[in-house]
């Protein structure tokens, strides 16, 4: 079987790597350059997450990249494991390179046959017997499957994060510490073994930014708007802020609350192409790796590619979209100064049974 995988981010490396290992041939076509990716700011792989990446055999080189609890020198009590973009994104490619597949840059989809050919912008095509979409929230794929799909829902929040080498806050090392503040949400976790502080603040923003916009803040800009957003917070905050280095990101919110359809011929969806979710369920990631491990699993069960599509669809649409619900319940929380109370249990725990046949 020779899969053609649209994206080379987390979702579509970690896709990669779970195909390799079912003994596929697997190309994978990212359509900016190699130097695009290598940058972004932190995530939580939740204990879910690290599951599924314990089935890919990198779970270990994932607690190794990030902020381990260093009692335990593993994850936190609930198993959130920070880490940042680049360094996931880093340890899932080497993997998927290493174990076979084939990167490609620079191919831009355009368009997507039933027959399993996809076109790129570069006018050449590919031919596959399957083709896994796994290229993010503003996806391709997605509407080449369906004309007429969801375009991504904006939610009024600004997200806005950084790294501050030198800087303290309260708090144990690799847990996840929040404080309101009168004009915005700050969110924050710290390093064991050195002062360092990584964040993220959530500030409301009723009009969705333009990408002209957002590279227009310049970090002087950003600093002040953070800083007036939050005042009232502890010290320790404008502190963090100022201490920031130089890659300071802002990028708008959404999330995608259904997409009625995922697959069509030989063509499917995988991560956020599919379900994308705010980034304050803090589940992105880890149900892109869920996601790339159950349909290699299916694809190795089932019979035939409709039989495994629809599996894979089956198994996992009804909690994705759970999840989707539930990070845009949490983010408008934080516009309304209301709180939720989730019992997360059902998201954390779950777990794919790699050995039960699909």
């Amino acid at each position: 079987m020779h899969a053609l995988v649209i994206g080379g981010g987390i979702a579509g490396s970690a896709a990669a790597i779970a195909l390799r290992s079912i003994g596929a041939d697997v190309t994978v076509c990212e359509a900016r350059s190699a130097a695009d990716l290598d940058a972004g700011l932190w995530l939580g792989v939740a204990s879910n997450g690290l599951s599924a990446l314990d089935v890919l055999g990198l779970r270990g080189a994932t607690l190794a990249a990030s902020l381990v609890d260093p009692r335990t020198g593993t994850a936190g009590r609930s198993g959130f494991a920070p880490v940042r973009r680049a360094d996931l994104y880093r340890i899932l490619r080497r993997a998927a390179q290493e174990r076979g597949a084939v990167l490609r840059h620079d191919k831009k989809l355009v368009d997507a046959e039933d027959t399993g050919t996809a076109s790129f912008a570069d006018g050449s095509s590919l031919t596959a017997d399957v083709i896994i979409g796994c290229d993010g929230v503003h996806s391709r794929t997605r509407s080449v499957i369906d004309p007429g799909a969801p375009s991504p829902r904006y939610i009024p929040l600004l997200n806005i994060g950084g790294f501050a080498a030198g800087a303290k806050a309260p708090g144990e090392p690799a847990r996840l510490q929040f404080v309101k503040g009168g004009g915005g949400f700050f969110g924050y976790t710290t390093a064991a073994d050195r002062d360092e502080v990584w964040w993220f603040a959530n500030l409301p923003w009723p009009t969705e930014p333009t990408r002209t916009e957002l590279a227009a803040m310049t970090r002087d800009d950003l600093t002040k708007l953070l800083l007036d957003a939050l005042d009232g917070t502890p010290p320790f905050v404008s502190d963090v802020i100022e201490r920031t280095g130089p890659g300071l990101y802002a990028v708008p919110t959404h999330d995608l609350p259904a997409v009625p359809v995922w697959r069509r011929g030989r063509t499917i969806l995988l991560g956020d192409a599919a379900h994308a979710t705010t980034p304050t369920s803090g589940q992105g990631a880890s149900m892109a790796l869920e996601d790339a491990v159950v349909l290699a699993k299916c694809l190795r069960d089932r019979p035939s590619w409709p039989d495994a599509a629809a599996r894979y669809e089956e198994l996992r649409r009804d909690r994705v979209q759970a999840i989707v619900a539930l990070g845009a319940r949490a983010s408008a929380a934080k516009l309304t100064d209301a709180s939720i109370e989730d019992d997360l249990a059902w998201i954390h725990s779950y777990r794919v049974d790699w050995t039960t046949p699909a």
